[in-house]
């Protein structure tokens, strides 16, 4: 009984959680009696379809009349399989009466070195997650980092000047930038929202003040200089904000936030980077948008990028997923 598959091609790596598969077959009198065509691989059938059509280099080869399905193409899901790894899969057909043809024909193909299973979002190539996800299920928020960009490090060294200098951080996190900063002999201080950094904060041994995110709770001017790092982009009143880190920081800010400019040139890739959907952010700046808000309180403001996008423009010109921004009253 002919039968044969176009795809995958033999050895050629696939993603086994979602590969083409794509052939044909022709089992002559019983074909008619045809009513699934399965896929399998170890003994277990990866994918089915019922939709035949037809092929036309398929009816001239085998001289059969035109118009016939024999056509088939499904995507198959081998949850089972090893990364890196050769595996069979197996063509056969079921038949109206309950019956198997096959296998009919059989390909080998090599898995990929990565189970995208284990990455961010993972659960959703899980073929046991059969519930329908939720707005919090996909816009979520993680943890708080304990290890801080060696690059917004050196930025922010870069800007501040050297020590000594008083220093708040507001929104510090778990104090990533607090413990080389005040190494280095800055006068390093955190203010923090969150109980549970805050305990950790402690534990550390960092300093650190537990704020109630309307007020900071220090003397106008007390600092040199203050620090908002992935912050302004889940404040909901930035400017009540940022007029209270303007008044105990009224010489220096520094500002990094995620880059909304990104859609613009990430539109042809259809993507988007995954930090976006964070669900607590809910300002989206532009280095333009982020300079007029800040000018309203600190009269010159210069605006950058960090961190390199690992995606260039069709062009093959850098991205970068964060702006920068150094707000000065001098």
């Amino acid at each position: 009984m002919p039968a044969h598959l176009d795809d995958p091609v033999s050895g050629a790596p696939v993603d086994p959680l979602a590969f083409l598969v794509r052939g044909w077959l022709w089992l002559g009198e019983a074909h008619p009696q045809i009513e699934t065509v399965e896929v399998l691989a170890g003994g277990a059938v990866i994918g089915e379809t019922r939709a035949l059509y037809p092929r036309p280099d398929v009816s001239a080869a085998l001289s059969l009349p035109a118009g016939t399905a024999a056509g088939f193409e499904l995507f198959a899901h081998h949850p089972a399989f090893t990364p890196g790894q050769p595996f069979e899969i197996a063509l056969r057909a079921r038949l109206r009466d309950g019956t198997h043809r096959g296998p009919l024909a059989t390909r080998t193909a090599t898995a990929i070195n990565r189970d995208y299973r284990t990455q961010h979002f993972g659960v959703l190539l899980n073929r046991a997650t059969t519930a329908v996800q939720r707005h919090d299920n996909i816009f979520a928020t993680g943890p708080s980092q304990s290890e801080g960009s060696g690059e917004v490090a050196q930025l922010v060294r870069r800007h501040l000047g050297p020590p000594p200098r008083r220093v708040i951080d507001v929104g510090c996190g778990l104090g990533s930038y607090g413990r080389s900063l005040l190494a280095d002999g800055y006068d390093w201080i955190g203010a923090e929202v969150n109980p549970a950094d805050c305990a950790e904060l402690a534990r550390l041994g960092l300093p650190h003040r537990q704020v109630d995110g309307r007020t900071l709770p220090f003397a106008d001017g007390e600092f040199d200089a203050a620090l908002c790092l992935e912050v302004l982009e889940h404040i909901d009143e930035p400017r009540a904000f940022l007029r209270e880190v303007a008044r105990v920081a009224p010489g220096r800010l520094i500002v990094s936030v995620p880059n909304c400019e990104l859609f613009g040139y990430l539109y042809e890739h259809l993507a988007t980077p995954w930090h976006m959907l964070e669900a607590t952010h809910v300002n989206f700046f532009t280095r333009w948008s982020l300079g007029a808000l800040l000018r309203e309180f600190y009269p010159h403001v210069e605006l950058g990028f960090h961190t390199l996008l690992p995606l260039n423009t069709r062009e093959g010109t850098p991205l970068h997923n964060h702006l920068l921004a150094v707000a000065t009253r001098a």
